[in-house]
Parts: C-alpha cells; sequence; structure tokens
C-alpha cells in the first residue's frame, strides 16, 4: 500500500474568511509529520496543470 492509501495525502476544500473557496493540502510523512499547504483556486489549477505535463512525460517515457 502507498503512502498515500495510508492517509498521507488528502485535500479538502473550505470557505475562507471571505466566502471564497479555498484548498487544504496535506502532507503527511513519518519524519516531518503533517505538511499543510493553503492554496486558491488558480494554484490548485496551476498543481494541475503540472501534474498533466508529468503524467505527458511519464507516459512518453514507456
Amino acid at each position: 500500500m502507498s503512502w498515500m492509501d495510508d492517509g498521507g495525502f488528502e485535500m479538502q476544500t473550505f470557505p475562507a474568511q471571505d466566502g471564497r473557496s479555498m484548498a487544504r493540502m496535506v502532507f503527511c510523512t513519518s519524519t516531518t509529520g503533517p505538511t499543510c499547504f493553503i492554496l486558491t483556486k488558480t494554484e490548485v489549477q496551476r498543481v494541475r496543470r503540472e501534474c498533466n505535463r508529468i503524467l505527458k512525460e511519464m507516459e512518453a517515457d514507456k
């Protein structure tokens, strides 16, 4: 089982104080414990684009 399946990665949405939707991305490792990043919608979109770019590169290497 991977660290992601074991709860080492989690993303949730929540409302900011001004009412905007925000995302909380949490990485949890045995050495550092939980590391939390708060992201705007634009930042989530940038993460998605980078993930898609990396996936395309990985597929091209097959």
